[in-house]
């Protein structure tokens, strides 16, 4: 770490993003059926800013997009389990390098250190990067839990300048809100979970007010993207482009919030900026992007925006200095990384949101807050202008996106995650043929779609295989719906079925390593040790990183009693997924082969580390440890 420059002045940072949250759902943005009075503290002494839309509305990429600032069509990341590369350039980067300690306490899954965001962060906690997942509820730590780590923290380094990121993941489904909340909100899981989350941040407030941060902390409330509850037939967030998940809080509450109001903040850290006035509007109704945030802080404290970010800042908005209206990008790739449909794109200015699709749509947001009457054809002027925009923007922002290598999703989250059905790249070459179906046709296919994997991941075999066939019969080229099929028929040990819609897959992508791992598992399950041997190796050719291929040739070698070949595999899959506990299991049984049985009980120690529940692996350290009698 770079020694820290001198910082004379500046005020902490304290970002607090609560993941999954409806601006509409906020009692300070108009929500008459709860109460979110600690959330809504926030605007006395701070700007609320009124239209705020995400960039992507899934976790992960518009995280990225707010710390970077910079569109997911530029920094790569479109979908959950991908990986920002190293040497990222984003808020935390910067403000490290100025001389603040830094520190992020997160509450889910889909921001796990792994995934690349702890990029800048001298603490990164995220017990998720440890933790076996085994449940959906495993995605995911409390609010109070995620709290009391950074207050233990800030009991520590709150008397320096700090940026700390809070991110609560509670709104995020699968809900789990105390019983004592459904009182409060006996309209919905989603609510309660919503009373919980505002109560446990009542707590932190009441904190940063006994340690006088309340007054000294610059602090912006935010959240990644919003809910569809059912809005537009989309249940989460995700597949579509709408308000409901486009549109997101921002509060900012100010340093000496209830000081005199012409205060002036000093540093010299900036030639630029000498001071900055702290006449700022208790709320702004001018539209904006959470690529707007970072930009935002640098500019409230004096430091110039790195050249790479795009966003700009919302101070002038706030001193109601500046009305002129703004282009708000936002995009959802999920039905083409999903299904090969098309990509969604909007546009915002002013008044109207306009959404780039083989249907195209221009909604006004100022009179159809719902968005329920698409105004096309009979503006199509006024949507051309915006589709004009819209590409001019993507072409002056447009950079390489990050490499496959880093790019991809990492082996062990994207299993996790397709086990529990967030996973939404099914491929690691996600750019297939784009067939222009616009996701909005698609619909129908896409909520029977959730239900069969559902039906699938409860149990339910018999009844999703049935599922994914009325599926497939509809639409021969869903891709996914090949390959869950096959996962299915795989649990009914249906192996030649299983294996025939795997091929099918591998023929509508022939590298899709999800449909060509689990191939290889197939001709394991089986016996055709050949047929698994050609998969595997296959599939080393275009993921010569992968975990399935070179733990299956692991098996392999090792049943070919190949030792040296078989310890070589089981090595690079541990590099690729370090938190195997199969693999460090079977290269404890190779060492306990070749008699050495210190090392062997070292593997097996990995592996009940890793998984404590693990009967065989504990069944053989028993064998390798000598008895104490």
């Amino acid at each position: 770490m770079a020694a820290r420059k001198e910082v004379t002045e500046l005020p902490p940072v304290i970002l607090i993003s609560i993941d999954t949250l409806r601006a509409d759902h906020l009692s300070c943005y108009g929500y008459s059926r709860l109460k979110t009075p600690h959330i809504d503290s926030l605007t006395r002494g701070g700007t609320l800013f009124v239209e705020i839309s995400s960039q992507a509305p899934i976790t992960l990429p518009s995280h990225v997009s707010l710390f970077t600032s910079t569109y997911p069509f530029a920094n790569g990341i479109r979908e959950n389990a991908q990986v920002l590369p190293p040497g990222a350039v984003t808020l935390a980067t910067v403000l490290v390098a100025r001389g603040y300690s830094t520190a992020a306490f997160i509450g889910g899954y889909f921001l796990a250190g792994r995934f690349g965001l702890a990029q800048g962060f001298e603490t990164y906690d995220s017990p998720f990067d440890s933790r076996v997942i085994n449940g959906a509820l495993d995605l995911k730590r409390p609010a109070l839990e995620v709290l009391q780590s950074a207050e233990n923290w800030l009991e520590q380094n709150s008397k320096s300048q700090f940026l700390l990121f809070i991110h609560l993941f509670d709104l995020h489904e699968p809900y789990a809100p105390p019983a004592a909340y459904r009182a409060r909100a006996p309209q919905g899981e989603y609510d309660q979970e919503l009373a919980y989350v505002d109560d446990s941040l009542g707590g932190f407030f009441d904190y940063l007010a006994q340690s006088g941060l309340d007054r000294r902390a610059l602090v912006a409330l935010f959240s990644d993207h919003g809910e569809s509850l059912g809005d537009h037939g989309e249940n989460t967030h995700g597949y579509f482009v709408y308000q409901s998940t486009l549109h997101v809080p921002l509060i900012f509450r100010w340093p000496g919030h209830d000081e005199d109001r012409s205060s002036k903040l000093e540093t010299r850290d900036s030639a630029r900026v000498s001071s900055l006035d702290f006449r700022f509007s208790p709320s702004v109704d001018v539209p904006a992007g959470l690529i707007d945030v970072a930009p935002t802080i640098l500019s409230f404290l004096g430091i110039p925006s790195p050249p790479a970010f795009c966003g700009h800042s919302l101070l002038e908005l706030a001193r109601a200095g500046d009305s002129a209206p703004r282009d708000v990008y936002s995009q959802s790739s999920y039905a083409h990384d999903k299904f090969g449909w098309a990509v969604l794109r909007s546009l915002r200015r002013g008044d109207y949101q306009y959404i780039d699709a083989p249907h195209p749509e221009l909604y006004d947001l100022k009179h159809d807050p719902a968005e329920l009457h698409n105004l096309l054809p009979g503006m199509s002027a006024l949507a051309a202008s915006y589709r004009e925009r819209l590409t001019a923007l993507e072409a002056t922002y447009r950079s390489q996106p990050a490499s496959a290598s880093t790019a991809n999703a990492v082996p062990s989250a994207a299993e996790n995650l397709r086990s529990l059905g967030y996973l939404a790249m099914s491929s690691a070459h996600p750019a297939l043929d784009d067939s222009g179906v616009d996701p909005k046709d698609r619909l129908p296919e896409f909520k029977r779609y959730m239900l069969a994997g559902h039906l699938a991941r409860t149990g339910h075999a018999e009844e999703a295989v049935e599922a994914f066939q009325g599926i497939l019969g509809d639409d021969p080229r869903n891709l996914p719906a090949h390959i869950d099929l096959a996962r299915s028929l795989i649990g009914l040990h249906r192996y030649p079925d299983a294996a025939s819609q795997l091929r099918a897959a591998l023929t509508l992508d022939p590298h899709n390593v999800e449909a060509e791992e689990l191939l290889g598992d197939v001709w394991l399950a089986v016996g055709d040790l050949n047929r698994a041997a050609a998969e595997f190796e296959r599939l080393l050719t275009f993921a010569p990183q992968d975990y399935e291929a070179h733990f299956g040739l692991g098996l392999l070698a090792a049943r070919g009693h190949a030792m040296a070949e078989a310890a070589q595999h089981f090595r690079a899959a541990l590099a690729a997924n370090p938190r195997s506990a199969e693999a460090h299991y079977q290269l404890g049984l190779l060492a306990e082969g070749q008699g050495q049985k210190a090392e062997a009980a070292r593997e097996f120690q990995e592996a009940l580390q890793i998984s404590p529940n693990y009967a065989d692996a504990r069944r053989a350290l028993a064998r390798v440890t000598p008895s104490d009698r």
